[in-house]
């Protein structure tokens, strides 16, 4: 199996270096890559080139709006976008899956499921 390409869009923000700390710690195996890109053009460029298999979003990013997730999914309709809430424990996945974490093992757990 393919080890999970994983794009973390960079924030200067305690939840992005816990989810960077998480994933790099896990027991699965994943390549991270992280991206400072701020716009919906360059998020779709950035993600045709890298081809990851998720992009994992802090919710309060203006990357993580409806309209935009609505044009990179229509560009990428295989990518999966996982927005994690820096408020709450819920994790929001693309295909309308909603899982309240009650541990932080479950994103992990969450991802190495393909």
């Amino acid at each position: 199996m393919d080890i999970p390409r994983i794009l973390v869009m960079k924030q200067d923000s305690l939840l992005n270096q816990m989810l960077v700390e998480v994933l790099k710690n896990s027991a699965c195996e994943f390549k991270v890559i992280t991206s400072r890109v701020t716009d919906l053009k360059n998020l779709i460029e950035e993600a045709s080139e890298l081809k990851p298999d998720i992009v994992l979003l802090g919710e309060s990013t203006l990357l993580a709006g409806k309209d935009v997730l609505g044009y990179l999914l229509a560009s990428n309709p295989v990518l999966k976008v996982i927005i994690v809430s820096e408020e709450t424990n819920w994790v929001h996945i693309f295909n309308k899956q909603d899982k309240l974490m009650t541990r932080q093992t479950d994103l992990v757990d969450l991802l190495c499921v393909g």
